[in-house]
């Protein structure tokens, strides 16, 4: 038990090992197959079964993204009703507008996070069985081998010495000649093996990314300076990420049936982002509402850059002109100062606003809380011994000052 708390990944070994077994044994003691095509078509098996598996919480986190984009522009109008109030009940009332705005069109925040809670202890599961069966802490050359989940060591030892296309499934491209030697195979025959795998998983994974940058560009929410930027980190990793497969696989210990495993998983994943995407736009399209509120950010979002871009090519044009005309240095550094003076106080201005509605809301919470709290303990009966005070009428207890320490009870005359 305490090795499960410790290592979490441990659990999610024995319900991966226990599907990949029952397929090898519908496929080998049933089908007929031999060992090394059983373990290999159980490796897609595998795949199959659990990105089955995970496919409706990943249809329930698209759908809820899809109908939150739509909400976005009723959102932005709830926002906009609620940003200069300052009364203690203004952020009570937006939340509750918000929740019966999400319940009126059938939107459960939890939707959008919960399946990948589901979906990424899947994924770890199903890497670190096919990782520990063809790279054995026992090492190669051992006789026996420790148990994986519900996989046995008799099942790991005909896992090692399977078979696909001639070259060992453990076997890597990186393996020194002394283990390719061990294996009865070479550098060259894995390496030709290999290769189309990698490459392959690498090219579904750059088309799965494009095709994602070009939808999350119909949906981005262009008032928000995060999502620009990691819009803008994804066209990084688009160029990068891909190289993963391709560089670990030819330089790092990745056995030929994680090449298997790249190539299915990348395959299956690029296809079902389609395919939900196209049912996406299909059931639950984007509302014209949303596309004017779309361009309206992001024309909102155009003029905001063009001002800053104009503010500082204004600074440099006039430092360039210090160079040239010295003459008219102290009328430039004038202008820039003011320029920049009238930049920063605008900037300051917006945030100032900003935080002195803050400021007054939360104000106004703490003197609503501190009142329902006072009269909470006026309103407690006395603790039983003691002398019963006697209850004046409401309009006598409103009139008596409060003090900040506590209630102050009506004395009797």
């Amino acid at each position: 038990m305490l090795r499960f708390l410790i290592y979490p990944v441990e659990f999610l070994i024995y319900p991966v090992s226990g599907i990949m077994k029952m397929w090898h044994i519908l496929l080998h003691s049933v089908l007929g197959l031999s060992d090394s095509t059983a373990w290999m078509l159980s490796i897609f098996g595998l795949i199959i079964v659990v990105r089955l598996t995970i496919l409706p919480p990943a249809w329930m986190q698209y759908r809820a993204g899809r109908i939150y984009v739509n909400l976005r522009p009723k959102l932005s109008q709830l926002e906009e009703e609620f940003q200069d109030r300052t009364d203690a009940e203004a952020d009570d009332e937006l939340q509750k507008a918000r929740r019966k705005l999400f319940k009126d069109h059938d939107y459960r925040v939890s939707a959008g996070c919960v399946p990948t809670l589901i979906q990424l202890p899947m994924f770890m599961g199903l890497y670190q069985v096919l990782l520990r069966m063809a790279r054995p802490t026992e090492g190669l050359h051992a006789t026996t081998h420790a148990p994986i989940g519900f996989l046995t060591s008799n099942d790991v030892a005909t896992f090692l010495e399977g078979r696909v296309g001639g070259v060992p499934m453990p076997a890597y491209v990186a393996m020194t000649d002394e283990q390719f030697t061990f294996l009865n195979t070479n550098h060259d025959a894995v390496f030709r093996f290999a290769l189309p795998f990698f490459i392959s998983a690498a090219i579904f994974m750059s088309v799965n990314m494009v095709y994602s940058m070009y939808r999350n560009l119909l949906t981005m929410d262009y008032k928000s300076s995060f999502a620009v930027g990691l819009y803008k980190a994804t066209i990084v990793m688009a160029f990068t990420v891909p190289v993963f497969p391709i560089s670990f696989g030819l330089t790092g210990p990745a056995p030929v049936a994680i090449s298997l495993y790249w190539f299915a998983n990348s395959l299956w994943t690029m296809t079902q982002y389609i395919i939900i995407s196209k049912l996406l736009d299909k059931h639950f399209p984007l509302t014209p509402e949303y596309e004017d509120f779309r361009e309206l950010s992001k024309q909102e979002r155009r003029d905001r850059v063009r001002k800053k871009r104009a503010y500082k090519w204004g600074l440099r044009r006039r430092r360039l002109l210090m160079v040239l005309l010295p003459h008219r240095i102290p009328q430039l550094r004038a202008a820039n100062r003011k320029a920049i003076e009238d930049w920063e106080y605008e900037r300051y201005a917006a945030r100032t606003k900003k935080q002195e509605i803050k400021d007054k809301r939360r104000e106004a919470v703490k003197i609503k809380r501190e009142r329902e709290r006072m009269e909470r303990e006026a309103n407690k009966p006395p603790p039983p011994g003691r002398h019963r005070m006697r209850r004046e009428t409401r309009a006598q207890w409103e009139a008596v000052p409060r003090s900040p320490n506590g209630p102050r009870h009506l004395k009797r005359s």
